[in-house]
């Protein structure tokens, strides 16, 4: 840290006597301790490269200025200056001076890890970023053998710690560029993903977006279009919030979690409705309150249910239902607060959001961090009870809570979002845009195995195991495709005399019909109901090893 009155002063506030006290006394130690301030950059746009110096010239006079003031240094070896510009033609370098030394001029500097060029078009940056994550992609290479090497998972894990996130940096700023210069990047991508996936080199590149559940660089280039599309009004975001309760001050709620021990499924209603008569004469002396909350398309909000009040609240459209569930506790603790009784019990049927209040995982959600903070204060003097009850189960309290929430009316441009809400909101949209496109895929031979994108659960956790149903589901194998890399005629069925497919292996030639029968008692199934449940997996894998044609997938 710099002891600079200066920045004292201006960071700080500190004035009087006691700086300078504390430069005598640290002006003969022995060690040293600076405050960088690094990547400044300064910049002006004109028609007239005369009106952008004398600008530029003055602003620089005023940081130096104020440098000289407060105890700060620009390194002129650093400093450079670049004319941005898309004319033909030469202009002259500009004269830009730090004290007395010249600004050196270049074409190009990296800043903040993007190189900017003159035209701002990016080549260079684009290039030498291609460089560096094929690099990257020499870790994937030595664990993707594929009979051999780590299962898909942990290689995609890899990938998107470890090349992906190189793809994406910067990629806001240089996304209006020609669809041309971006397409550099794209095969750095489908290289890293055939990888991971052991996909056979044919394999078109959405089937490998599809299975691998990575969506192409240029959808997460447009993320930001796509946001504006959404309308949403994210003026408001809850800012991360750390606990004020220290550990030893934290008191744990008393919470009932009975009823969940019954399977919704095979209870009826009127046995829940039992258990919590039961329960409720058993805290008789307990003021009940039931909060819930609700999302629909249109409409999301909390409410409040207690013997003398209803409070509801109308939440913004693109907070989630585990936020509606968590502001209506927050608003219970808030009116127990300012109610006379002592002992009070909270009926809820959101279970996540009760099981984190117990756990106190506040980090998680900025309500929680509210609702911890107001538990803390309120149970010493009252005693706080929570309780789960099921939802639409005939118990009157819940009812109106729920039919409350889903007529809360008002304002909610006011009510701070939680990122996590506003990052669902966006993976929803890109979703909805990428399923667009793979509903037109309607050729691609994976569209019919996979109609709607999701993550895919492996197969198994053999390598091996897990290409070959890789390259089954996508119909691109070494057997059915190897002709397209070695300018070959395409292999036919010996039996069949036609085109040989992996849709003809597995469903269509008669010649395996008894085979096909004794494995999967049928002879009557398509490809999609066979490579669409991973459960057939070995049955597959054992119909393919008696035909012989395991080996060549």
């Amino acid at each position: 840290m710099s002891w600079k009155y200066g920045i004292l002063r201006d960071a700080m506030d500190i004035r009087g006597n006691l700086p300078v006290f504390i430069k005598n006394v640290l002006n003969h130690r022995s060690f040293q301790r600076k405050l960088y301030v690094d990547d400044i950059q300064i910049s002006y746009s004109s028609k007239f490269l005369n009106v952008a110096e004398r600008q530029i010239q003055t602003t620089i006079n005023n940081f130096t200025k104020w440098t000289e003031q407060n105890g700060f240094v620009f390194s002129t070896e650093k400093t450079v200056s670049v004319v941005f510009s898309r004319k033909r033609g030469v202009f002259p370098n500009p004269e830009l001076f730090i004290g007395r030394s010249l600004i050196k001029v270049v074409k190009e500097f990296k800043f903040l890890g993007l190189i900017f060029d003159q035209s701002l078009r990016f080549r260079r940056h684009l290039k030498d970023l291609k460089i560096r994550s094929a690099k990257a992609l020499n870790i994937l290479k030595v664990l993707a053998n594929t009979r051999w090497g780590a299962d898909r998972t942990s290689l995609l894990r890899l990938y998107r710690a470890l090349i992906r996130p190189k793809l994406d940096y910067g990629s806001v700023v240089y996304s209006s560029e020609c669809k041309s210069l971006l397409k550099i990047m794209d095969p750095v991508h489908h290289h890293g993903l055939r990888l991971c996936l052991g996909a056979f080199r044919t394999s078109p590149v959405e089937s490998l977006y599809a299975e691998a559940y990575e969506p192409p660089l240029d959808l997460r280039r447009k993320i930001r279009d796509l946001i504006n599309d959404l309308n949403l009004n994210i003026g408001r975001i809850a800012l991360c919030k750390i606990s004020e309760v220290p550990p030893w001050k934290v008191i744990y709620p008393k919470a009932d979690f009975t009823l969940s021990c019954y399977s919704k499924a095979c209870t009826p209603e009127s046995t829940y409705r039992t258990l919590y008569l039961e329960h409720r004469e058993l805290f008789s002396d307990y003021e009940p309150i039931f909060t819930d909350g609700s999302k629909s398309e249109s409409h999301v909000g909390s409410a409040v249910v207690s013997l003398s009040t209803v409070i509801t609240e109308a939440l913004p459209i693109s907070a989630s239902n585990y936020t509606a569930e968590h502001h209506a506790l927050r608003i219970a603790i808030e009116h127990i607060s300012l109610s006379r009784g002592k002992k009070f019990i909270i009926y809820t049927d959101s279970l996540s959001a009760l099981q984190s209040i117990v756990s106190f995982n506040s980090s998680s959600h900025p309500i929680l961090v509210d609702i911890t903070y107001a538990l803390a204060n309120h149970l010493k003097k009252k005693d706080i009870r929570f309780c789960w009850i099921p939802g639409h189960a005939g118990i009157t309290g819940n009812e109106l809570a729920d039919t409350a929430a889903r007529s809360a009316t008002g304002s909610s441009e006011r009510f701070p979002i939680p990122h996590s809400d506003l990052k669902a909101c966006f993976r929803q949209k890109l979703q909805s845009v990428w399923q667009s496109n793979w509903d037109q895929q309607t050729e691609n031979k994976l569209h019919s195995v996979m109609p709607v994108l999701a993550p895919t659960v492996p197969s198994s956790s053999n390598r091996r195991e897990q290409v070959i149903w890789t390259r089954l589901r996508r119909g691109h194998t070494r057997l059915t495709h190897r002709h397209l890399l070695f300018g070959e005629p395409p292999p036919y069925c010996e039996i069949c005399n036609v085109l040989l497919s992996v849709k003809h292996i597995l469903c269509d030639c008669p010649h395996s019909n008894h085979l096909r029968y004794r494995l999967f008692n049928s002879v009557d199934f398509t490809i999609s109901s066979i490579l669409n449940n991973s459960t057939n997996s070995s049955l597959v894998f054992k119909f393919l090893s008696i035909k012989g044609f395991i080996h060549h997938i």
